[in-house]
């Protein structure tokens, strides 16, 4: 009877699939064989039906079979992919057997390899795509990353919102370096919200998970950018799900699901950042000369035309120096038809206009632009698109303060035709932020043939905004919308602001002097700021983040220097400052900026903070 009852288990067992299949692929990136664990929804071998995919991306340490953080259920997850009728992927994102980290992201020293996410996905994609019955739309695909498969969760869909309609990061790292090793970036979550425009995204975390305060910063990014994000927080750590349980992933499960069933149509206007030198979003194709760290922007998309522009560092970084970049558009023109195009760039406002000829296809070519160049795209008796070109407060200055009034004065471009001109303008200058008021922000003004850069009339703004004790967005976003006839385009300024904060007193300077371990100012390293030095400021021990608005301090050469501050993992990166002093500044010129610096609880990780003012005096050699 014994045997009897073996032998029957063993056909039952052998009756029953199996809820998954360890599979792998010839991968071209590696050059080797890639692994990953497929779940199959039931009905998939008999309905000759397609479906959705899901992509699944493991945290540190683990592999497309463990992660013990997560505390998967990998048995009960298939009755997830059964009740929801997708194909769900969890793909290995170890890069090297020697060691456990995954995805070639972290500090410096982890972005080790060529080999690149971004190929990654694209590859896995298609040999998914390839070898089963999928829907290959970018409304039928999502992704969901634990831990450091979070922060890639929303790396990819950001880098691909044309290709995921949704993304869940579960306990998800808040920013890493991403890139090539001799040019990688700080990609920080928080201020990369507007790459996901158009994807149905969503954070979960836990109220004892060690990286919640950084995620609370993340949080904070999608509400200053605006961008709508489903942020469910549970009782529990550094986890999926407790262990038995399927709960929070079939959340996060759902939400993917529910996104597929969503709007997943083209954002009308959107803003994008990269890190590589040549990228492919929305149809458009960039191909620039940068070759170091920072971001690429294409800005204020739509048919219209666009902004290319550079960020050294997010949000506020200064422009890369040099860059020169190809965009061919996708097909949102006629064929074959002639277009005018305009080009605004520099400091002095250069215009040119030239004419071009779309392809076959409906695309536009427009080749060598300079970086920080807004372009334009029209036909005769084109309505006006008019987009924010810059801002200035009172008599000059960048920051808003928190003390009366400011002026705002905002000038605008005109990229595209000239239909109702001349035509009276009309502007309203808003901000969602509740410590900002806006006295007056409906304006006119009227707008002439030809008149390409328009500045609005000023308005008055108060701000009682107080600075931020957590890492969070520091600055205040406007809303500027021009209505011109029928016409009407917004676009969206982000504006620092000068708190009211007492003076650090206990200040030193690295101009080529070790202040620490070693020094990252240059000049006679004695310890004294000088007229033509690169300075780094020190508050006692801590490296300054300084915000200048001074005429003597040259804010587009302003360098980023980045630590991590010990915690219990090493998250969480801390940017100073390495101002550079003009060589015409005055002898005894009075500097007085705004500055901040950073420290970390342990465990949890906890950013805080300090606030002050760095107020020295220049000196000549």
């Amino acid at each position: 009877m014994l045997l009897l009852f073996g032998a029957g288990a063993e056909a039952l067992r052998a009756q029953t699939p199996a809820p998954f299949r360890d599979l792998s692929y010839r991968s071209a990136v590696f050059g080797r064989e890639k692994f990953y664990r497929l779940y199959l929804p039931r009905g998939y071998d008999t309905s000759g039906r397609r479906y959705p995919v899901v992509y699944f991306f493991h945290g540190w340490g683990g592999r497309h079979y463990k992660d013990d953080n997560a505390k998967l259920e990998y048995e009960k997850l298939h009755s997830l992919v059964d009740a929801y009728q997708v194909i769900m992927v969890m793909w290995d994102g170890n890069f090297d057997e020697k060691e456990p980290r995954p995805y070639n992201v972290g500090d410096h020293g982890d972005v080790k390899f060529q080999m690149q996410m971004s190929d990654c996905f694209r590859e896995l994609v298609s040999h998914i795509d390839g070898r089963y019955r999928t829907l290959r739309d970018r409304g039928n695909r999502g992704i969901i990353g634990f831990s450091m498969g979070g922060f890639v969760s929303f790396l990819l869909a950001g880098k691909f919102p044309d290709m995921v309609s949704s993304a869940v990061s579960m306990a998800g790292s808040p920013e890493f370096f991403v890139g090539h090793p001799e040019n990688h970036t700080l990609y920080p979550v928080r201020y990369t919200f507007r790459n996901l425009q158009g994807v149905h995204i969503r954070m979960q975390s836990g109220d004892s998970d060690i990286l919640f305060y950084l995620n609370t910063e993340v949080h904070e990014g999608a509400l200053w950018e605006g961008i709508p994000l489903d942020y469910w927080q549970f009782h529990g750590g550094h986890m999926v799900d407790r262990p038995g349980e399927t709960k929070a992933f079939e959340s996060a499960l759902k939400f993917t699901v529910d996104g597929f069933h969503g709007d997943n149509a083209l954002p009308q206007n959107w803003t994008h950042y990269d890190v590589y030198p040549d990228f492919d979003v929305w149809g458009y194709r960039v191909q620039s000369t940068k070759q170091g760290p920072g971001f690429l922007v294409l800005g204020d998309v739509d048919a219209t035309g666009f902004l290319i522009g550079s960020r050294s560092w997010l949000p506020d970084g200064p422009p890369l120096p040099g860059l020169r970049a190809n965009v061919k558009t996708p097909p949102v023109y006629l064929p074959r038809e002639t277009y005018h195009t305009v080009r605004l760039s520099g400091p002095r406002d250069a215009i040119t206009e030239r004419l071009v000829t779309s392809g076959e296809d409906g695309s536009l070519s427009l080749d060598s632009i300079d970086t920080g160049t807004h372009v334009g795209v029209f036909r005769e008796g084109d309505a006006p698109a008019f987009v924010c070109l810059d801002y200035s407060i009172g008599s000059g200055g960048r920051f808003l303060s928190v003390r009366g009034e400011n002026t705002l004065r905002v000038r605008m471009f005109n990229r595209a035709g000239e239909g109702p001109l001349p035509c009276l303008v009309r502007a309203t200058v808003t901000s969602a932020d509740s410590a900002v008021a806006v006295h007056g922000g409906e304006v006119s003004t009227n707008v002439l043939p030809g008149e390409r850069v328009v500045a609005l009339p000023p308005v008055t703004v108060t701000c009682t905004k107080l600075p931020p004790i957590h890492a969070g967005p520091a600055l205040v976003k406007f809303t500027v919308t021009v209505f011109a006839g029928n016409a009407v385009h917004t676009s969206i300024i982000a504006v620092p602001v000068n708190f009211d904060v007492p003076l650090f007193s206990n200040l030193r300077f690295d101009d080529g002097v070790a202040v620490r371990e070693k020094a990252l100012g240059s000049g006679n390293a004695d310890g004294i700021p000088e007229a033509g030095e690169r300075i780094m400021v020190y508050e006692g021990e801590h490296r300054l983040r300084l915000y200048a608005d001074d005429p003597w301090i040259i804010n587009g050469d302003e360098r980023a220097a980045d630590e991590i501050i010990p915690a219990i993992w090493p998250d969480g990166y801390t940017l100073s400052s390495v101002i550079h002093i003009s060589p015409a500044c005055p002898e005894g010129h009075t500097v007085e900026c705004l500055a901040s610096y950073e420290t970390k609880s342990y465990n949890p990780i906890e950013r805080r903070v300090t606030w002050g003012r760095v107020r020295f005096t220049v000196r000549h050699r």
